[in-house]
């Protein structure tokens, strides 16, 4: 019965007993009764999804089937810390980064509205010459550095960059005693992306690069004690085709390297772990799956902390893990077809990225692929404004564990755990990381599920929106070179490459 107030807004006088109000219980059985009568005769099975990784993903996750009671991923900020690094969670949100090349005349202009707009740190793409390009880089990141914005290096540079870079940021009056620069030292991605390496690679260049690399490290961790040195950077490998589990295994097959290397090689400084591992970063590629983006974070937490465990390295006891993650957004996703589609992806990864609790993060333009190194104003703009909403109006970095509590994304983290470290254990036993690369052995299998990948998206099970489904007719594919911001132009044809998904549709899309 409704009555009318003084007010003229009408209240319901009747009321409502919950205790009166049952459910009927419903069992999964029930639920996989009911799905398979919707099913009309195709089987449960036929809602499953087999990912590139071996992994398989069910339509429903239970407490029952999937529940974390007796989960080994432990708590926010202790060990194996699956479920972030820090009890508190990443209260501040993460490191915004843009890349810029240093070589393009524009560059000190687009640092400078970079910084003024939010951006917390630049990175130097790959490319530049260490002795050649010593002018540019001082004139496109000196004005910024001298003002106090940190400055990275792109993973692959080389002990010479590295070098380059120090002397640009002590001219302009840097700190070096308080820098906190990644240096991105790592010769299997340059490699790995065709960078420095003008003809084949074998084992021995790679193990001395990275004895190379390892002195220089510890040569700058006595000058630059909070900076980073040494990268192991698993994007080149998923921008080749790698699928993620493999892209972790060879993140943490080139980090055992690093170990070795730095602990026991004759020619390395010969570090104990706990401090060969402080020298490390991690970068890993985000792609347009956010559930993937954020289970593989995760596990390459999990992974580490059983690798460093075995070095004898106890995260348990203390602040935690020498472990800092750095996530890029993908290459490979990106199209030159319908370019603007490229604004959502990066947003999704995003956001995987950042539920994944990453310390920095990277967004690539959305017109990267068409516009090259340069890009745009907007590309950039819109690039930055990405981080900028989902980490101060979304708020996403102020969530304790934001996945935690998901049985899909908790069973989705220890599987891919266990996918990783089986490729890893792979990797290990042909030899090692350098092994692997230089025998071709790694490349064979990147190669192997790029092909799958290939087939699923032909076949329709994997969609790519505004180049296979959904596309629109009037769209004209976009003008401009195929290289991809924060990668070299003209780059030497060595190396894995980068292989976009959508490039082969979009070579039809062009001839017909």
């Amino acid at each position: 019965m409704a009555t009318c107030s003084s007010n003229g807004v009408r209240q319901c006088s009747a009321r409502i007993t919950l205790d009166k109000c049952t459910f009927e219980t419903v069992s999964g059985e029930d639920w996989e009764a009911a799905a398979e009568g919707a099913l009309r005769g195709k089987p449960l099975s036929s809602l499953h999804t087999m990912l590139l990784d071996g992994i398989e993903t069910a339509p429903l996750y239970t407490s029952h089937r999937n529940g974390t009671e007796a989960d080994p991923a432990g708590l926010p900020g202790e060990a194996p810390f699956t479920r972030g690094a820090t009890a508190a969670g990443g209260a501040q949100g993460w490191e915004v980064r843009q890349i810029h090349d240093v070589r393009i005349a524009d560059t000190p202009d687009a640092v400078a509205v970079d910084t003024t707009s939010g951006v917390d740190a630049v990175t130097v793409a790959r490319g530049w010459d260490a002795e050649g390009d010593a002018a540019a880089l001082a004139t496109g990141i000196g004005d910024a550095a001298g003002a106090g914005v940190t400055i990275h290096l792109q993973a692959g540079t080389s002990p010479a960059h590295a070098a380059a870079m120090l002397e640009v940021l002590d001219r302009h009056g840097v700190n070096l005693a308080g820098l906190k620069s990644w240096l991105g030292l790592d010769p299997v991605a340059a490699a790995a992306s065709g960078w420095l390496w003008v003809g084949s690679y074998n084992l021995d260049d790679l193990v001395a690069s990275m004895c190379s690399a390892a002195r220089s490290a510890n040569e700058i961790a006595h000058r630059s004690p909070d900076s980073l040195p040494l990268e192991a950077d698993g994007s080149v490998f998923a921008d080749a085709g790698a699928c993620d589990a493999t892209e972790l295994a060879a993140m943490l097959a080139t980090g055992v390297a690093w170990m070795r290397v730095i602990c026991d090689d004759a020619d390395g400084p010969g570090l104990a772990p706990d401090a060969a591992a402080r020298l490390l970063g991690f970068t890993l590629s985000a792609g347009p799956d956010a559930f993937l983006v954020t289970a593989k974070c995760r596990a390459l937490r999990m992974c580490w902390t059983r690798v460093l465990g075995t070095c004898g390295v106890d995260g348990a006891a203390g602040k935690g893990p020498p472990m800092r993650v750095h996530a890029v957004t993908s290459t490979a996703m990106l199209s030159a077809a319908d370019p603007w589609v490229n604004m959502l992806r990066a947003t999704t990864a995003t956001f995987g990225a950042a539920n994944g609790g990453v310390d920095a993060l990277t967004v690539r333009p959305f017109d990267a692929v068409s516009a090259g190194a340069a890009a745009s104003g907007l590309g950039w703009r819109v690039a930055a404004n990405t981080h900028l909403i989902l980490r101060h109006e979304s708020r996403l970095g102020s969530v304790i564990d934001p996945a935690g509590g998901s049985w899909y994304l908790e069973e989705l983290t220890r599987t891919m755990a266990h996918a990783a470290w089986d490729r890893f254990r792979e990797i290990e036993a042909a030899g090692g990381m350098c092994a692997a690369m230089a025998s071709g052995e790694l490349e064979a299998w990147i190669a192997a599920e790029r092909a799958q990948r290939d087939e699923q998206i032909a076949a329709g099970e994997q969609v790519l929106v505004g180049v296979t489904d959904f596309v629109d007719s009037e769209a004209q594919p976009a003008p401009g070179p195929s290289d991809c911001a924060g990668e070299p132009a003209g780059a030497p044809e060595v190396g894995l490459g980068v292989h976009r998904w959508a490039a082969p549709y979009e070579a039809g899309a062009a001839t017909s």
